[in-house]
């Protein structure tokens, strides 16, 4: 399996994190018998889990502001130290959210996968955060089965 990063980039108030909230959950109820890291994950707020799916080890990290967690804790670091597969998390489009993704993947030999979160200043972000939620339960299920 390739090891890999999902990075979902944008600027802020975009709907990245809920977008990584929405595939946490989606990957809960496709594969039901994965198993998480917390018993009762609280998606009101920024969330920072791991979930096994078959042996294979997916994190998730929504907290990607400048000055967050990622880059002041290492949750990034610390997730790919859990011998995760698959890190899910968010950045901006630039600056050290960016920079700290790039130097786990160059650290811990993952690939990165650049994906902008899906907004409009019009249409429904829920279902557009609903949309990239599924595309990426998509791209999560081709590098399980070794397709990507």
């Amino acid at each position: 399996m390739n090891k890999t990063i999902i990075a979902i980039h944008g600027r802020a108030n975009e709907g990245k994190s809920e977008t990584i909230k929405k595939v946490c959950s989606l990957i809960l109820d496709t594969f039901p018998t994965a198993i998480p890291s917390e018993t009762n994950i609280d998606y009101s707020g920024d969330i920072l889990l791991t979930v096994n799916v078959n042996g294979v080890i997916i994190g998730f990290e929504s907290q990607g502001d400048p000055n967050s967690r990622m880059i002041y804790d290492e949750t990034l670091r610390k997730l790919a130290d859990k011998n995760c597969d698959i890190i899910i998390c968010a950045t901006r489009t630039g600056g050290m959210t960016v920079k700290k993704v790039d130097k786990i993947a160059n650290d811990y030999d993952f690939h990165t996968l650049w994906i902008s979160s899906y907004w409009s200043p019009s249409l429904n972000f829920e279902v557009l955060n609903r949309i990239a939620a599924e595309n990426i339960v998509g791209i999560v299920k081709s590098l399980i089965i070794g397709q990507l």
